[in-house]
């Protein structure tokens, strides 16, 4: 029989907790998700300051030299020393940078390793800062260990004087998706409301979901405007949206939106609705001919979308909706075909949008930015 790998996580600090030099966290190896040959570490961290000499973020073995995963703060700039033990090395990892971490600031951190992929990667803030590749890949390869996780104090070297919190240990190397997904957690999100402006942000080319007063040609009695992707920064005027409720359900603004829960969006600038329809009389999008979203100003049942939030296992979450949830929509009125983009542009190099699939793709998430 077949054996798969069972991706598994684990918040082991939940916090804000408050850490000094000396103060150290041990959690044991059996503990932890069980890893085979990847791992990713992420954690928000402030420094307020720390000793002259190395400060151990974490760094998970039994002594000094055994250290897969560990991650220090330089002694002069309090940049990241991201190291693991190798077969070659007890001391692999990322040269010192060249900037350092400011200090009382929120930052949040992802440690990623991978011994088939041959590579370490850095992300702050959701963005990618750093990585090293393993260059002899048939000789060498990265020693995990069955040694403790230490959070702080590590034998030798001291910690740091600071907070931590969220922090996260996973069994596989999280893909830049899932690290930004994970940076957007629910320490730093806010509640989306009944009447909250946000915006829609596609997760794989990271543009936001908008206009350009573009009409499709639906016939002299049915002008809708076309929905695309535009920009990688906000448009105030094109790309807001306010939420709504759906089609002949009565609701009270600034009441929490429930997960799985049926609702609409009005687009700010023109006063129209998120819609869609079915691809009869050949209406389909200019390129890939797929079913057309739109613009439409008459209110009605192709303007309702089923809400579902991403978890880290690919399914869907419960709760109520935040910014900063990677969400897909799926229209009530097509079967729940699901809200799609892709790196297709149009004529004028904006990024065609449809509805396409079952949820299950890349180019089905979004990610909802709370606006005010």
């Amino acid at each position: 029989m077949p054996k798969f790998a069972v991706k598994e996580w684990a918040e082991i600090i939940s916090g804000p907790i408050s850490m000094r030099e000396q103060d150290q966290q041990v959690f044991e190896h059996a503990d932890l998700p069980a890893v085979k040959d990847k791992l990713s570490v992420t954690l928000r961290l402030k420094i307020h300051n720390h000793g002259s000499s190395w400060a151990a973020i974490f760094h998970k073995g039994a002594k000094d030299v055994i250290r897969t995963p560990s991650l220090w703060l330089t002694k002069d700039k309090s940049g990241f020393f991201a190291r693991f033990s190798g077969n070659w090395s007890t001391d692999a990892g990322i040269h010192e940078p060249d900037n350092g971490l400011l200090l009382n600031k929120w930052y949040h951190i992802a440690y990623t390793l991978s011994d088939p992929e041959k590579r370490l990667d850095i992300y702050i803030d959701g963005e990618w800062f750093e990585f090293c590749s393993i260059l002899k890949v048939k000789e060498q390869n990265v020693v995990f260990n069955d040694g403790p996780l230490y959070v702080g104090r590590s034998f030798s070297y001291k910690g740091f004087n600071g907070e931590i919190s969220n922090f996260r240990y996973f069994n596989w190397r999280l893909s830049a998706e899932e690290v930004m997904e994970d940076f957007f957690n629910e320490s730093q999100k806010k509640p989306i409301v009944y009447g909250s402006k946000i915006a829609f942000v596609h997760v794989s080319t990271r543009k936001y979901l908008s206009t350009k007063g573009i009409k499709y040609d639906l016939g002299p009695n049915n002008e809708q405007y076309m929905v695309i992707c535009s920009g990688q920064e906000i448009n105030l005027e094109n790309d807001v949206w306010t939420v709504i409720g759906a089609s002949g359900k009565n609701i009270n603004e600034g009441d929490l939106i429930s997960l799985n829960n049926i609702i609409s969006f009005k687009h700010q600038a023109t006063g129209c609705y998120l819609n869609s329809h079915d691809t009869s009389y050949e209406r389909v999008t200019p390129i890939s001919q797929q079913q057309q979203v739109t613009l439409c100003s008459d209110r009605g049942s192709d303007d309702d979308w089923l809400v579902r939030r991403y978890n880290s296992t690919t399914s869907y979450d419960t709760g109520h909706l935040m910014s900063g949830d990677i969400i897909g929509l799926f229209h009530i009125s097509t079967n729940k075909q699901a809200l799609y983009s892709h790196s297709v542009l149009l004529g004028d190099r904006s990024q065609e949008v449809s509805c396409y699939g079952d949820g299950s793709e890349k180019n089905n998430r979004w990610r909802i930015e709370l606006i005010n």
